[in-house]
């Protein structure tokens, strides 16, 4: 899972990008990066990216050097290799002359990776992606036309979730979507002081929304889109096979100001929680509060409360300087971040039955820590409530759970896992009631159900290798890179 934008039209674009990155920064933290392209200048390409959050990244003096008419802007996620700052992106094939920045995961990279380019030393799926359209624009144009069909070529061969958005030497952008459109991609338009023309792709909406542009719509699954340096749009549907928008985009990932597919990610976090609430009468289940987990679950934890007519208290207190630990590398610095990120009013806990509302369990990490710190409180009985259904499955498409083992709802009754957890129940939300709040006729829920949009035949092989490589790939001493043209290829 990470962070997208590509903006052409101005000659602020870099500066929107690293704007909207700041309204990005929930996706990925472990680094940015952002092209700027300037024909005007030897090279036309300036990058500069590197390792931690946005901020600390790029300064005031960045946008002196960066400037151009487009830009592509990136935050990392990284679920293939290890914080490494080499793996940062934009990644720019300078021959070529196009920069690519990638949201998702490729389920059979490592197969394409030996199959098409063994001499190569490709660390990452997003690498791939953009080998792939080099090969399929050998000496070309860049234009609608020979991008569409170097795009429909790489379609042909990669499996998995892949959104993309490309800038070109040229000043242009482009974007698009996998066949069943797990990843998002959003379009915008606006006209700024300068009565400039100005073009955006995005991964979320609120990005575009700070920056003040008009949302058309979200990408369609196996669409692609192409403007131009001076705002010519041609858009295609190339190829489709499903809808699967990720289910996880709505329960954690996304910005709460942000709408996906059309249903607003707050609406859909509210029906969350008062479909939860019905299923908690229904079980005859009796409590004194309701908290929530900072910081997603808030709204559901509201919804719940206001539906049961119960108290909702915010007694765990976050530190607002730890990282999310849901995206952490590794499950040792998880379990030492949540330890450091939330801390009990013990006061208001003494003696009550308490609801913990959270929009997810997955690992267990943060929900065995916070059922400690709550019974430690005093807390006469803790049920958690989990705005998420179980989920018991790998995830092949960005989210970093690729291996069953890791799960804590694996091959384990409601029963088990709150014993596990060290709960006295668990409540977990149903697929159906998921569904329904999400006002979406399909989704992606494989790592709910078991089953999945595409083919994921290669998963086992994809969790095993990405584990290795996690494994062999020695984490750097945190840098910022600037490329030099040589090093692109």
């Amino acid at each position: 899972m990470c962070g997208l934008i590509a903006v052409s039209g101005t000659v602020d674009s870099a500066f929107e990008v690293f704007v909207g990155l700041m309204n990005l920064q929930h996706r990925g933290q472990d680094g940015a990066g952002i092209l700027a392209v300037d024909s005007k200048r030897q090279g036309g390409f300036q990058l500069q990216k590197g390792s931690g959050l946005v901020e600390n990244v790029f300064s005031e003096r960045t946008f002196k050097n960066l400037r151009g008419t487009a830009a592509l802007g990136h935050s990392r996620y990284a679920t293939i290799g290890r914080d490494d700052p080499n793996l940062l992106q934009p990644f720019l094939d300078y021959p070529l002359g196009v920069g690519l920045g990638h949201n998702g995961n490729i389920v059979n990279f490592y197969q394409l990776r030996q199959e098409l380019f063994p001499d190569d030393k490709l660390h990452s799926d997003s690498e791939l992606i953009l080998r792939l359209l080099a090969k399929g624009l050998p000496d070309q144009e860049l234009n609608p036309t020979t991008v569409f069909n170097a795009i429909r070529q790489a379609m042909d061969v990669l499996v998995g979730s892949y959104s993309v958005a490309c800038v070109t030497k040229n000043g242009d952008i482009f974007g698009f979507r996998d066949p069943h459109g797990i990843r998002p991609l959003v379009f915008g338009i606006k006209t700024n002081e300068a009565q400039e023309k100005v073009s955006a792709l995005c991964s979320e909406t609120v990005a575009l929304d700070f920056l003040g542009y008009e949302i058309v719509d979200d990408l369609k699954p196996g669409e692609a889109i192409f403007i131009d340096k001076e705002g010519n749009v041609k858009r295609e549907v190339l190829k489709t096979e499903s809808f699967s928008p990720c289910m996880f985009e709505w329960v954690y990932f996304a910005r709460v100001e942000s709408v996906l597919e059309g249903t607003s990610v707050y609406n859909a976090r509210f029906s969350l929680g008062c479909l939860l609430a019905e299923q908690i009468k229904e079980r005859g289940i009796e409590a004194d509060i309701v908290v929530p987990v900072p910081e997603t679950s808030r709204i559901s934890a509201v919804a719940l409360a206001e539906t049961l007519q119960l108290p909702f208290r915010e007694l765990l207190i976050k530190n607002r300087y730890i990282n999310r630990t849901f995206i952490l590398d590794g499950q040792a610095s998880r379990q030492e971040a949540v330890r450091r990120k939330l801390f009990p009013i013990a006061s208001e806990f003494a003696g009550k039955r308490c609801l913990i509302v959270d929009d997810s369990i997955v690992r267990g990490n943060t929900a065995k820590q916070i059922v400690k710190l709550v019974r430690q409180a005093g807390a006469r009985e803790v049920i958690l409530v989990s705005s998420c259904p179980q989920i018991a499955h790998p995830c092949y498409y960005g989210i970093d759970f690729p291996n069953a083992e890791e799960l804590v709802a694996h091959n384990r009754t409601d029963e088990e896992i709150a014993a596990e957890l060290g709960a006295d129940q668990v409540v977990f939300q149903t697929v159906e009631g998921l569904t329904k709040a999400l006002k979406q006729k399909t989704l992606c829920t494989g790592c709910l159900t078991g089953t999945y949009p595409s083919d994921v035949e290669g998963g086992k092989d994809f969790g095993r290798m990405r584990t290795q490589d996690r494994e062999l790939t020695p984490v750097k001493k945190h840098q910022q890179l600037t490329p030099s043209k040589k090093d692109n290829r």
